[in-house]
């Protein structure tokens, strides 16, 4: 097991340390890399959205103020699907709804990582790009309903050529409210899928295996503050953890990639703030 101080190195150290790191371990931690303001910028957006969840929430009986709304929440999802639409089934698992995550508000973040040389560097580019949507979840205290399976994200990510997944912490991650666990060295490891049958519950393909790659090493990343961010290679496994603290849990995750990347789908011209679609088919 790697300790998170191994893959961390703080925003004022430059990048050269930093793309060492993320060549050989395929996971790196920036200390302190957002401004606080960017951090609350996007924290504050979240939070007002999750009014909208709560509303639908309300109509099954309960709030996620509630002291046991973990618990009725997860009563709903696996005793009365069939009573659950698609879009609050969506919602109830932990994603924020897509016109959420298509809003100006976060793109705060790559706004601010276009400013700053670090993934110029570490993706050896010189023009930025972000997939859209880009991703946006909460936990609700003490739940595990939330959990994304052991997976690497270039299984998620087809339509993308080369890519780095910068996930955002937006509250502090500490053991009790969990964040995620990955794998050192793995990043170079080849996909793991088998068939991209995604789950009917809840939309996540099967778990990978970790097991048979060679020099695996099983990371915890946590702690971590908001303006820390993690930076994971596509092929890096990883999986999320329940939130057993009483706090409720937010983050987003962005897809970055450059000029000599692609991405059939969607993306954000980072420089332009311009979403640019997808070449129509020939």
């Amino acid at each position: 097991m790697v300790d998170l101080k191994d893959l961390s190195v703080d925003a004022s150290e430059g990048t050269d340390l930093a793309k060492l790191l993320f060549e050989r371990e395929g996971i790196l931690v920036i200390k302190s890399l957002l401004p606080p303001q960017v951090v609350q910028t996007v924290a504050d957006f979240l939070r007002d959205a999750l009014k909208e969840i709560d509303e639908a929430l309300r109509q099954y009986g309960f709030s996620m103020q509630d002291a046991e709304a973990a618990a009725r929440l997860i009563a709903l999802m696996e005793e009365s699907p069939a009573e659950l639409t698609e879009h609050h089934r969506h919602m109830f698992l932990g994603h924020f709804p897509l016109e959420v995550r298509l809003a100006e508000p976060l793109r705060a973040i790559p706004r601010f990582l276009n400013s700053h040389p670090l993934l110029f560097d570490l993706l050896s580019t010189r023009r930025l790009y972000a997939h859209m949507p880009p991703t946006a979840r909460y936990v609700l205290p003490h739940c595990s309903l939330a959990r994304v399976p052991l997976h690497q994200d270039i299984s998620y990510n087809p339509h993308m050529g080369d890519f780095c997944v910068v996930w955002v912490p937006l509250v502090p991650i500490d053991l009790a409210c969990g964040g995620m666990v990955a794998y050192a060295r793995t990043h170079n490891a080849p996909e793991m899928v088998l068939e991209r049958q995604h789950a009917a519950a809840d939309g996540w393909l099967p778990p990978i295996e970790v097991g048979s790659v060679h020099d695996a090493q099983r990371v915890v990343l946590a702690p971590l503050d908001p303006g820390d961010v993690v930076i994971m290679g596509k092929r890096t496994m990883h999986e999320s953890m329940a939130n057993s603290s009483d706090r409720m849990r937010l983050s987003c995750d962005f897809r970055f990639f450059g000029e000599q990347s692609h991405s059939t789908k969607h993306y954000l011209d980072i420089a332009a703030n311009k979403v640019v679609a997808p070449a129509p088919a020939r």
